[in-house]
Order: C-alpha cells, then structure tokens, then sequence
C-alpha cells in the first residue's frame, strides 16, 4: 500500500464524515477514542519527542555550574603565577610560583642562569626544593664558593603577607644550604615592588628585575656610579664595593628586608689593607694586593713598581691620579718613574 499524504488522508476523513448517516454521527462523537499504537501504519515515519523532566535540567545546569568553579579554581591556584623569586649571584635566575608553592617556569636572565639551570626540569617542583637545586648547580659550576658566597633573593608577589612568607622561607633554607656546601654563606633578602625602570634596567644587562631594583636605589645616592659596572658585578663585588665607599647596602633591601650571615666577613685582611693603601682610601674594584703593596683600580702593578688608577704612563714620564697631562706637563700628585 502506498502512503497518503497529509492532504489526501484530510481528503478522505472529510468524505468519510460527510457519508455517515445523522442517527449515528452524535453516537460516533461520543465514542472513547483510543491512542494510537506506536507501530501503527499511519504513524510510520514519525518520531515522538520525550519531554526532559524540568528537575533533570536543573540538576545538569547545577553539575555544569560547580564544574565550571572547579576548574577555575584549579587554574587559578595551580596554572596563575602568586609570586616570582629572583635569584642573582652573577648567574640571574627567575622561578614563578603559584599558590601551592610549586614552580610554574624557571627563566635563566642571563649565559650564566643557563648554565647552572642546565636542562634541569624545575616545573611542579616545591619552591624551596628548586632554591636549593639551583645553588647547589652554581656550586658546581663554580659560581659560588668560600670568597664569593652571597645570595640576593627577591621576591615579588600579589599578597605581602604570603610574599614576606614566602621570602623569609627561602632565606632560611637557602641558607642552610649554603652553610652545607660552603661552611657559610650572606643572604641578602628584599620583597621588591616592579616598576617599569627596573624592568628595562633587567632586560637590558642580563639580570632579575630583583637586583635591578637594587641597584636603580644606589643610583639615587651614588649618581656617579655606572650602571653597567654594577649589573657585571658578583654580588659579592657588588657588597665589597659599597662597602669600600662606607655604605651599608642592608639599607637599600626596603623596609622589611633582611641580611642573613656577615657582611663584615667579606672585608679580610687583604681587603683592609687594600683601603689604606688606596690614595682615595677606597678599595679597588678586585680586592687583589699588588706585589709592592700599592693598589690601583685594576690590581696590577705599573712598569716603574708605583700605582695612578689607570695604569698608564703619561706621555711625559710622569703619573698623576686621573693620567692627563696638565698644560705645563707638570702633574698634580704625581709619582716620578724609577729608572
């Protein structure tokens, strides 16, 4: 049998009513009409459409809902960066950490960070674990030693309760590392807060935005200093030399840092004996002793066994402290050359 289309099915109901003799129309009217059976002819090709209990819906949107909070809390403690510590010995090492503490991305700043990461894989690693990972591989590679022990730590977070933590946590540690691989070791601690100065100064020399902010606040009392020769500096170069201009770089680390170890150990007897001998009575920029027991900038010895501070003879035989020759070719605190 072929199937009627809606039209001639229509067609055929309205002849079928019309035919149906009036004593029995009202009887046909009141009869109980049945449902259909789903395997019915007429019914073939149709497809019944379930209705979704409103209280199903409401359970799935609630599910969806508390998937969704879920997931995001997870990003946001897990995958978010809370704080980055900035490590600088003369290798700058950068470690974003999120609110758990693990390690999210270690940067090297510089040849030097790269070198003491090493293909290490840092990430998901407990911070403190990474610290101590991270200066045992400068050990190593001799980046630290017994002269040159010191550590500047930093830390920039969102929360300052949990960024002092967090800095105070790592100090401790690193310094029981230290004190391991090394018999000692100076911890210079700060909680820095960026800004876009600091941020060009690290980009452009090499190092953690950390020692960069440490160095923009040096610059404001000491202008005459080069940026550059800082940022080169160990950091423990870098103490030598504030201390050999009488400044107490503990100053400079803001209001709630803090100095773990001694500083004084850092001036031994060659250091001492280098400040008195220098004519400015400021220590050199080496710490090395000349073998005649007279310092100049570079720590070598002049061709005539007398020190000016750039090692040079003068054109006319004579040295004076700046090696420029006056207009009368007579130098100012000079030092005759021995034969």
């Amino acid at each position: 049998m072929s199937r009627l289309s809606e039209k001639q099915l229509n067609n055929h109901l309205r002849r079928a009513v019309s035919a149906i003799p009036a004593d029995h129309a009202e009887e046909l009217w009141n009869t109980p009409v049945e449902k259909a059976d789903s395997n019915a002819w007429f019914l073939e090709g149709t497809e019944t459409k379930r209705k979704i209990p409103h209280s199903y819906l409401r359970w799935v949107s609630l599910a969806a809902a508390c998937f969704a909070i879920i997931f995001f809390g997870w990003f946001q403690v897990s995958r978010v960066t809370d704080a980055s510590v900035y490590l600088d010995v003369n290798p700058s090492v950068t470690l974003d950490v999120n609110r758990l503490g693990k390690v999210i991305r270690a940067e090297a700043e510089n040849e030097d960070g790269r070198i003491i990461l090493d293909n290490m894989n840092l990430q998901n690693t407990d911070v403190d674990v990474a610290v101590n990972a991270l200066l045992g591989s400068m050990v190593k590679h001799g980046y630290l030693s017994q002269t040159q022990n010191t550590l500047l730590l930093s830390v920039n977070g969102k929360n300052e309760a949990r960024t002092t933590a967090l800095r105070q946590k790592l100090s401790l540690s690193a310094e029981q590392t230290l004190e391991t691989l090394l018999g000692s070791g100076i911890i210079l601690g700060q909680t820095v807060d960026l800004d876009d100065a600091a941020e060009d100064v690290a980009e452009h020399y090499g190092i953690t935005p950390g020692k960069a902010a440490l160095i923009l606040r040096l610059l404001k009392d000491q202008p005459s200093w080069n940026v550059q020769d800082l940022t080169a500096m160990p950091m423990s170069d870098l103490i030598r030399h504030c201390q050999a201009a009488g400044i107490d770089i503990s100053r400079y680390l803001g209001e709630d840092g803090d100095v773990i170890g001694d500083l004084s150990a850092l001036l031994d007897d060659d250091d001492d004996h280098d400040v008195r001998n220098e004519p400015n009575g400021r220590d050199n920029l080496d710490d090395e002793d000349d073998p005649d027991d007279r310092d100049d900038l570079d720590g070598r010895d002049d061709p005539d066994d007398r020190d000016d501070f750039d090692d040079k003879d003068d054109s006319d035989g004579r040295e004076d402290h700046d090696d420029t020759d006056d207009p009368d070719e007579h130098d100012e605190n000079e030092f005759e050359e021995d034969d």
